[in-house]
């Protein structure tokens, strides 16, 4: 017998939230960021106004950091790296099979030396003098680099890329959900992999494709009370236990949608994404491709949904070129009911098969009509494969 949770009974679940606002903190709408210059001349960023919840922050000063793999030549550009990873609280590291938060790799060791194999940890290659040889870009390219940064010219960025990149992420799993095409169906798979996570604990849903039609529309949610993209313009790296709170509620899933507001752009969705990486649980992202650059060093999986069909492929392999996105963090989602096999589908796009789902019944109400087998039920193998493969 099918197990299903009515689109009617849940429709009464969308849970009003009260506004959070710490005692004379304006409205989140109202406010603005606001940075200042500490006397020495380096920025320094003033206490957030963004309202939050009560308790203590969710930041924990001093938290642990990761290292920096190093890959070239022992020299003055080894030194200059390991300058600026102790800058930014981290250091290089000397165990070859210790964890690392990136891969930094001289320009003239890439495609000489063997890199990571299949390393979920970015890449960022460096070279010595002003400007980046227009020879290097293809190879930077082929390896699955995130930034090609020439050195001392682009310090201030190395410093900040570390900073971000050696950031521990032992917080909530981040997890994009894209398309490889048009209508490939990764809204509604990413609102059944959220409904699939409810059980491992705190869940927050992401619509962060502008001109989609809107998640809260596709989960029958519009105009829940709570923060929308608009609201979080003030958010600070420290306010991610605030804006949690702070959003509506559907089925226990935190849900940040657009609404009539525009959606996020290339500076809104990694502030949001950095601010809810230190919590627990899990984040899943509902990701335009437009916007796939922008978050790839937030994510520990990125899922391409493809449906089974000849031009659907051809479409996912000219994103995942434009992407250049580290080598180990798409999996492919088929939808089936094309002509091709999920496993042809995997073999023309070289990614790993994490799943394949058929469509649901028609007037199926992803996240709030939860079945036992379809696309739900790939959703829920799916994150018990990704949880499993976490605690190994």
């Amino acid at each position: 017998m099918t197990s299903t949770t009515t689109a009617s009974a849940a429709r009464s679940s969308v849970e009003p939230e009260p506004a959070i606002r710490a005692p004379g903190v304006a409205a989140a709408g109202s406010l603005g960021a606001s940075f200042g210059t500490a006397p020495d001349g380096a920025p320094r960023r003033r206490r957030s106004r963004f309202p939050r919840a009560g308790g203590p922050s969710s930041a924990q000063p001093g938290a642990p950091r990761r290292g920096v793999r190093w890959v070239g030549p022992a020299g003055s550009l080894q030194g200059l790296v390991a300058d600026h990873a102790t800058a930014a609280g981290s250091w290089l590291l000397e165990d070859p099979a210790e964890s690392s938060g990136c891969t930094v790799v001289a320009a003239d060791a890439l495609g000489t030396t063997a890199l990571p194999s299949r390393s979920r940890t970015p890449l960022l290659v460096i070279v010595e003098g002003d400007e980046v040889p227009a020879a290097l870009w293809p190879r930077a390219l082929e390896a699955g680099a995130l930034a090609v940064l020439p050195l001392p010219a682009a310090s201030e960025e190395l410093l900040s890329r570390l900073a971000e990149l050696t950031r521990s992420r032992a917080g909530a799993r981040t997890i994009g959900v894209t398309g490889g095409c048009g209508g490939a169906g990764a809204s509604s798979f990413a609102a059944r992999l959220a409904a699939a996570a409810r059980r491992h604990g705190p869940i927050a849903l992401l619509d962060a494709d502008p001109l989609g039609g809107g998640l809260d529309l596709l989960v029958e949610a519009a105009g829940a009370p709570g923060l929308d993209w608009s609201g979080t313009l003030a958010l600070g790296a420290d306010d991610g236990e605030a804006l949690r709170a702070g959003l509506p509620r559907v089925d226990e899933v935190r849900l940040l949608v657009a609404g009539e507001q525009p959606g996020p752009d290339e500076e809104d969705l990694p502030r949001v994404l950095g601010a809810l990486a230190p919590l627990d649980g899990t984040v899943v992202v509902d990701l335009a491709a437009s916007l796939v650059p922008c978050a790839l060093e937030h994510l520990d999986e990125l899922l391409l949904v493809v449906p089974a069909a000849d031009h659907a492929v051809r479409a996912a392999a000219r994103r995942l070129r434009d992407w250049s996105a580290p080598s180990g963090l798409i999996s492919l989602v088929v939808r089936r009911g094309g002509g091709l096999t999920p496993s042809e589908v995997a073999e023309d796009l070289a990614l790993p098969l994490a799943a394949a789902f058929r469509d649901s019944a028609r007037g199926t109400v992803p996240l709030l009509d939860v079945r036992r087998r379809g696309a739900d039920r790939a959703a829920r193998e799916l994150l018990a494969a990704l949880l499993a493969e976490e605690g190994s």
